[in-house]
């Protein structure tokens, strides 16, 4: 059950994340639903590279790391996606 919850968790923190990102940084011609789609998956690239290194021990994304992980995944995704539409384009 602690898997599910953490997967549900890095949900909600990719979304409310790459929201907070988009209201705050958007660039001309970007979208929410690709800044939330981004936010998502960065979420769950950074969780998971972070509990990766427990997979021996406790692998459960509801570790410290873990969310931090899906923290930092999630700003960086949409972050990375709002400042290419800005600047590089």
């Amino acid at each position: 059950m602690n898997y599910v919850i953490g997967f549900i968790i890095w949900l909600v923190i990719g979304v409310v994340l790459s929201m907070v990102v988009h209201r705050g940084y958007r660039a001309a011609g970007t979208t929410a639903p690709v800044a939330v789609a981004l936010g998502t998956f960065g979420a769950f690239v950074g969780g998971m590279l972070a509990v990766s290194q427990y997979v021996y021990h406790d692998p459960s994304p509801l570790r410290v790391g873990g969310l931090l992980g899906a923290v930092i995944g999630a700003l960086f995704f949409t972050f990375l996606y709002q400042y290419g539409a800005r600047y590089l384009t």
